[in-house]
């Protein structure tokens, strides 16, 4: 009978879930606030080269183009993302408004960064006028850094006319 009611009990806390507050550490969570405001920065200075090393090599990023915009690795989203920065967002001023993290593991985290824009050159809205949007990133802390393992970025579609 003792040897049931341990394994019950074994059983039961092996099958309990782990909270992801659990994990959650106040400096990781300071640092990955921080690479929302590294976006940031290293965008308002259009070097997509140090913009690209808060992206993992293996990354998987989905830009609001969709399927048509899914870049795969560090490399591909490099040499899109420059030709983009020297065409539709040369004058993009970028504003990382928030971010709410919610930890997976102490090195895993999802963080859902709210952003805004100026400036940019895209067809769907008229040129200079803001532009809003939320990002989805899969963070990981590797080698003592937390970088961008995978990204959704979705936009605030305009208002058409009526609606």
């Amino acid at each position: 009978m003792k040897t049931a009611i341990i394994l019950l009990l074994a059983s039961i806390c092996v099958c309990l879930p782990v909270r992801a507050q659990d994990t959650d550490n106040a400096a990781d969570r300071t640092a990955i606030e921080t690479l929302g405001k590294t976006w940031q920065d290293t965008w308002n200075r259009h070097d997509m080269d140090a913009l690209s090393l808060l992206l993992t090599e293996d990354v998987d990023f989905v830009s609001v183009l969709g399927p048509k915009g899914w870049l795969k690795g560090r490399q591909q989203w490099l040499a899109v993302r420059a030709k983009m920065h020297k065409t539709y967002f040369t004058e993009s001023v970028w504003t990382t408004r928030e971010a709410h993290i919610k930890f997976l593991r102490p090195d895993l985290a999802i963080a859902h960064v709210l952003w805004s824009t100026t400036g940019d050159k895209v067809r769907h809205v008229k040129h200079g006028e803001p532009r809003e949007g939320i990002f989805t990133w899969v963070v990981e802390k590797r080698s003592g850094t937390w970088l961008i393992v995978a990204s959704q970025n979705t936009e605030t579609m305009p208002v058409l006319p009526g609606q």
